[in-house]
């Protein structure tokens, strides 16, 4: 009896021995990030059998066990990783709209306003040269406004990609340390440092792209997207990879076409190209999505709109990209090709293929299944190809039409000098080539024409005149040279060099510009206000920008006169503010355009600063929730660690009596 008696107090000393230091080491690791509470899992000895009563032998050890609740767990994996979603993405959409912030003197909606109104300033007077000074200074201004918003919008659609890199790679660490914590845990399930340490790692990853977990019986867990593509599974691994563009095909069994799909340009959208009919290059049409099949594009009546395969020559431009095939063969209806134009996000099989994974929202701005839609990962994709991209887009359209606008009415006018020569902003690819396939950024615009032309004597009169017949679909850069050399024998003298035209006066004589309806002196940028075609490249034209006289305000009459305080085109450019025109896709005036773009971007930043507000309050809650259960409370401690203090002391006093006990019996003997 006395022997049992002894082993219970040896036992009870060493249980509260682990019991003080287990309260001991949390409170030393109250502050470290991610540290589980421990708690000392006791459990009955087995009983014995003494002068044939049943007594007990006291306590032993089961476990050191971390303190987590596993449903709270799984609960605060989701909401925080759609708080990081959201966080990520915020943090761009509210520097797109600071950017896009229309402050009442300085925004770009004012400063196009006061570019038009300086052409109106102009029709008051259009030979004051200070109105043509202050013209030429707002100019400045919004090239400088466009050039700098683009240049802004292009660096953080960078950051965002080298982000993006950085996550993957941190991702892909992530994934290895959990399996090796898996494999040590394994091999020792008691060892709560590991399992606190792995499920730290398990929440960082969950930040970066959202997971689910799966507990093993071994003490190994397995690791899943939310989407359900397997991360962690024991000590195997499955890598994020960061993909570049690239073209993916699915054709079906009967499809005879070889040969491959070819690009150029980038976009911010993936372009599932399916086929509807079958037949060669030529013949064969296909149908468009960019939300991964969910919807097709459809025309203004809501039909499919169908779109021929072609070669190069015959290609398409589809959300910015230039699409064509190169082979032979039929295709067959059903064949499939994804055109992903831009860097994406990719899992690896483990049979060294990849899944592409990277974030996509359709339409309705869901997002599409099968694809990363949470973390911040996710949140970075969606901010660029949703948002930073498409607004760029825009501009580069909104750039693109003024450009084209300002510079189709000053083309066909007249500044307060004479022009002497003249020389394309823009060259085509070949000069001996029809101008429909010139490969000019304004190609499209050009149409069957004339063009009227005219040259002055020294005392500025009308010497030779002419009207020069343009068709793009016949017409060449060198066949309209040669037509302008032939009709004016030497006055006026047409040259084509490296693609581009130069119009150049003989010695003591002028010319000037008249109507052009064929479009194609401001496609080539000949006697334009503009250089450039998009929101990174718009300029001002050298010879109006180094000489204000040859500010176009006014017109030459049909017969070659120019009267006194013409300004045709000045007003024509001073109403462009509500005029309609076609900017990229929409028909809509250059101020509406801007309006729409600046409250989309708006409109964006709210709406995601409000749902990071509910992600994020939704992922304290869980977080608070877990605390209560997992975090160290160094009162509770406290209490505890002065328990088992005295639980060793009265241990201790156990042993005290037993040994007297003992001497008593001895003695007796």
């Amino acid at each position: 009896m006395l022997n049992n008696l002894y082993n219970i107090a040896t036992t009870a000393l060493q249980n509260a021995q682990v019991s003080v230091d287990n309260a001991s080491n949390n409170i030393a690791n109250a502050d470290t990030e991610g540290y589980q509470r421990t708690t000392v899992v006791y459990e009955t000895s087995e009983s014995i059998t003494i002068y044939g009563l049943t007594v007990g032998t006291g306590a032993d050890v089961a476990a050191i066990q971390s303190e987590k609740d596993d449903f709270v767990e799984a609960q605060y994996l989701e909401a925080s990783a759609d708080a990081a979603r959201e966080t990520a993405a915020l943090e761009y959409l509210s520097q797109l709209d600071t950017l896009l912030d229309q402050e009442e003197d300085s925004g770009l909606n004012y400063i196009l306003g006061e570019f038009l109104d300086g052409w109106n300033e102009l029709t008051t007077d259009p030979d004051s040269s200070s109105a043509r000074e202050a013209l030429l200074g707002e100019a400045e201004t919004l090239v400088y406004a466009l050039n700098s918003t683009a240049e802004e919008l292009e660096t953080m659609a960078d950051t965002i990609d080298s982000e993006i890199k950085s996550q993957i790679s941190d991702a892909n660490q992530l994934i290895e340390d959990i399996a090796a914590a898996n494999a040590a845990i394994t091999a020792n399930p008691d060892d709560t440092q590991a399992i606190s340490d792995r499920d730290q790692m398990i929440r960082d990853l969950d930040e970066i792209i959202g997971v689910e977990v799966i507990e093993q019986s071994s003490g190994a867990v397995t690791i899943l997207t939310e989407e359900g593509y397997t991360l962690v599974d024991g000590t195997s691994t499955h890598s994020l990879v960061y993909g570049t563009a690239q073209v993916t095909s699915t054709l079906i069994r009967d499809s005879d076409y070889e040969g491959t799909l070819e690009y150029s340009g980038s976009s911010s959208e993936e372009i599932l190209i399916e086929f509807v009919s079958s037949g060669a290059d030529g013949t064969a049409q296909f149908k468009v999505s960019t939300d991964g099949g969910n919807t097709w594009q459809t025309d203004e009546n809501g039909d499919t709109l169908l779109y021929t395969a072609g070669d190069e020559d015959s290609s398409v431009t589809i959300e910015g990209v230039e699409i064509w095939f190169d082979g032979t063969g039929d295709h067959a209806e059903g064949d499939r090709y994804t055109v992903i134009a831009k860097s994406g996000l990719y899992w690896e099989n483990g049979d060294g293929n990849l899944q592409n994974i990277t974030p996509m929202t359709d339409d309705s701005g869901s997002d599409v299944s099968g694809r990363t839609s949470s973390g911040s990962l996710a949140g970075l994709f969606i901010a660029r190809d949703d948002t930073v991209i498409p607004t760029l887009d825009d501009l580069d359209d909104l750039a693109e039409a003024l450009i084209w606008e300002v510079n189709e009415a000053h083309s066909e006018g007249v500044g307060l000098e004479g022009q002497t020569s003249l020389t394309a902003s823009f060259s085509v690819d070949d000069a001996s080539d029809v101008l429909s396939n010139s490969g000019l950024a304004y190609a499209d615009r050009i149409e069957a024409g004339d063009i009227a032309l005219y040259t002055y004597d020294s005392d500025g009169e009308v010497s030779t005149s002419a009207i020069i017949s343009v068709d793009p679909a016949t017409s060449t850069l060198d066949s309209v040279a040669a037509d302008i050399n032939t009709a004016f024998g030497g006055e006026l003298t047409a040259t084509v060099t490296d693609g581009q035209l130069t119009l150049s006066s003989a010695s003591d004589m002028t010319f000037e510009i008249g109507e052009d309806t064929s479009n194609l002196l401001a496609a080539l940028g000949i006697n334009t206000f503009f250089t450039g075609s998009d929101a990174a490249s718009i300029a001002l034209d050298a010879t109006v920008a180094t000489d204000t006289s040859h500010i176009n305000a006014g017109t030459v009459n049909s017969d070659g006169s120019v009267s006194s305080g013409s300004n045709t085109v000045a007003e024509t450019i001073a109403t462009l503010a509500d005029e309609t025109v076609t900017v990229g896709d929409t028909e809509t005036s250059l101020t509406e355009a801007l309006s729409a773009l600046v409250t989309e971007v708006g409109s964006a930043a709210a709406s995601t600063e409000l749902k990071q507000t509910y992600a994020q309050t939704s992922a304290d809650y869980y977080y608070d929730q877990q605390a209560s259960a997992s975090e160290v409370n160094i009162d509770e401690e406290l209490i505890a660690l002065t328990k088992y203090q005295q639980a060793y002391q009265a241990a201790a006093e156990i042993i005290t009596v037993t040994r007297e006990m003992m001497d008593t019996i001895l003695d007796i003997v």
